[in-house]
């Protein structure tokens, strides 16, 4: 990856770790699919951290659990998953379920997360979306050839102060995991139309639309309709999920000029919302000499291929700060964003590919492994060291 080249950020799926009000685990967030490899990082982290999470908070008042369909004042209160995974498969599904709704004027949504995960809900009429991660505002312009710190954009991350679509007013949940998970995303439809809207760090593939009616109109289907539907949307990804799976469960050899091997293997796949989030295969065997090359078959999703040998630390992907106002900051750590350690691998040190897989970065990341052993490596945005969630083995033998 040119450690110089920010175009990627404009345009890309680029999840970042969730920084999270809510107290969750790494183990827990590690379920989170799309969700990156998290660090278990809270805004209670960051002095003032909670309190700016409470008073940018702009969704609307609502119980804990929302029933949805009619209101006593004659509107509908409708719900659209955001998201899902499927652990068993390790597939993430990257949409919103159902993909279209058709409500009338005056009724609201209810964007119900899936499962804990980096999603957000983006009406922007059609104008592009904020990049997901910018330079550092507040860092002094890097020396020639050094590239800036990069962190999570706050416009992205934290919550616009309007939340009613009416074809003018731009509308960001801002990132669900930072919020109280008992305060439910609820969006008001004020103006009849036809509105696309997005999950802006998923934009490549996780879009969908709402039809507005005039109030009173005829309703197509009821919530029930569109659970159903849901469902079977849901359902179609995890086949379409399960195939990606079968098409690269093995690894390809192709002999080398000096006798070694060149292994080909997948860092995940899937082109469309069936994100598969695994290294195939999940066990490799090599010989000292051969190398291995890794290839990105999920363009837009972001991977890292990560080694942590003897005399290294895991490192964390994300460095929890303040802006000058005291508002939180998140930065990416160097370390994780671009590749390290060159391309060999004799069991001690750190080897990281970078984040590699989106625009302006190539889709594959090959290395040389010199010394025998057993190895866990992992996708730093979505897995760990220890072996969970993307993570898989490479044995290297005499």
């Amino acid at each position: 990856m040119n450690r110089n080249d920010l175009n990627l950020w404009r345009t890309s799926d680029l999840a970042m770790s969730k920084p999270a009000a809510r107290t969750l685990d790494r183990r827990t967030l590690l379920k989170a699919g799309g969700a990156l490899g998290l660090t278990g990082l809270a805004l209670a982290a960051i002095p003032g951290g909670r309190n700016f999470a409470s008073a940018h908070s702009n969704h609307q008042d609502a119980s804990a659990s929302p029933v949805p369909g009619p209101q006593a004042d004659g509107t509908n209160l409708w719900k659209v998953q955001v998201g899902n995974m499927d652990m068993e498969n390790k597939l993430d599904l990257q949409g919103f379920f159902p993909g279209e709704i058709t409500i009338n004027a005056g009724d609201q949504i209810w964007f119900a997360e899936g499962m804990p995960g980096f999603h957000s809900v983006y009406f922007g009429y059609g104008a592009e979306p904020p990049a997901l991660i910018v330079p550092d505002p507040e860092q002094a312009s890097p020396e020639a050839g050094a590239p800036p710190q990069m962190v999570l954009n706050p416009e992205v991350a934290f919550p616009g102060p309007n939340m009613i679509v009416d074809g003018t007013n731009v509308v960001n949940t801002g990132v669900d995991i930072l919020w109280d998970p008992t305060v439910p995303t609820i969006v008001t439809f004020s103006t009849p139309g036809t509105y696309e809207y997005l999950c802006v760090p998923h934009q490549s593939v996780m879009r969908a639309t709402v039809i507005v009616q005039e109030a009173g109109a005829e309703l197509p289907m009821d919530q029930a309709g569109y659970d159903a539907l849901a469902q079977e949307q849901m359902a179609a990804l995890v086949e379409e999920g399960l195939a990606e799976t079968a098409e690269y469960a093995e690894a390809t050899a192709e002999e080398q000029a000096d006798g070694t091997t060149l292994w080909t293997a997948a860092a995940g796949a899937g082109e469309g919302q069936a994100r598969v989030m695994q290294f195939l295969p999940n066990s490799l065997e090599i010989k000292v000499g051969d190398s291995v090359k890794w290839v990105n078959y999920s363009t837009g999703e972001p991977h890292t291929v990560t080694f942590v040998g003897e005399g290294a630390t895991p490192p964390e992907d994300i460095l929890p700060a303040a802006f000058a106002d005291g508002s939180p900051k998140f930065a990416i750590n160097p370390m994780t964003l671009f590749p390290q350690g060159g391309d060999t691998f004799d069991g001690t040190g750190y080897l990281n590919s970078g984040y590699f897989g989106l625009p302006g970065t190539p889709n594959e990341f090959t290395a040389t492994f010199t010394g025998p052993g057993e190895y866990i490596f992992y996708c730093i945005l979505h897995g760990d060291a220890e072996g969970g969630g993307m993570a898989a083995t490479l044995t290297v033998v005499e």
